[in-house]
């Protein structure tokens, strides 16, 4: 079964590094992974943007349409790559508001889930801003949208390293991990 990722942001949060992380993950798996890049001016804050497939095809490139789950850690770059999106996937977002909500009713009406978090105040919260990618990372593994388990990619990122960063890292994921489990315990009265 092949699973279509797209991932993205503004360039310095992150993208490529949580495309290796995710790719990493499944090739430990014994997965098939196929990915690449398309980043521009990516230094001056301009988008970028990833595609996974893993167990799939060896064509790179991810058409409009068909990817399962969009990852981004901007609303903006959210709302720009979401017709990549096929009916029925997910899309993860870094923001405290959603998306707009013409596209939010637009996705629901295409059995597309949207799931947002804050994960830029969670990231201020570790006192580590440079980590609110793996906190979106570990909330999308925690929905089990990624084909890949949170341990699994703690297994990553120990791999990857930096080994000064690893701890913080593994934070990161778990905390994401956890917004995702408080966002679906039903409220108490």
């Amino acid at each position: 079964m092949e699973l279509k990722f797209i991932l993205a942001g503004i360039g310095g949060q992150g993208v490529i590094f949580v495309t290796k992380v995710l790719s990493q993950a499944a090739l430990a798996r014994g997965a098939r992974v196929m990915a690449s890049e398309n980043h521009g001016m990516s230094q001056r804050g301009g988008s970028v943007m990833s595609y996974v497939k893993i167990g799939g095809s060896d064509a790179p490139l991810i058409r409009r349409g068909t990817a399962d789950v969009l990852v981004a850690f901007d609303r903006v770059e959210a709302i720009r790559n979401v017709l990549f999106v096929r009916p029925g996937g997910n899309v993860f977002v870094n923001s405290p508001n959603g998306l707009e909500p013409a596209v939010t009713k637009r996705l629901a009406e295409l059995g597309t889930g949207v799931h947002a978090l804050n994960a830029d105040a969670r990231a201020k919260e570790l006192g580590a801003p440079a980590v609110t990618n793996l906190i979106v990372l570990g909330y999308a593994a925690a929905h089990e949208a990624l084909g890949v388990s949170l341990d699994d990619l703690k297994g990553a990122v120990r791999t990857l390293g930096p080994a000064r960063a690893v701890e913080m890292n593994l934070k990161a994921l778990e905390m994401g991990a956890s917004e995702a489990t408080k966002a679906e315990a039903p409220a108490t009265s």
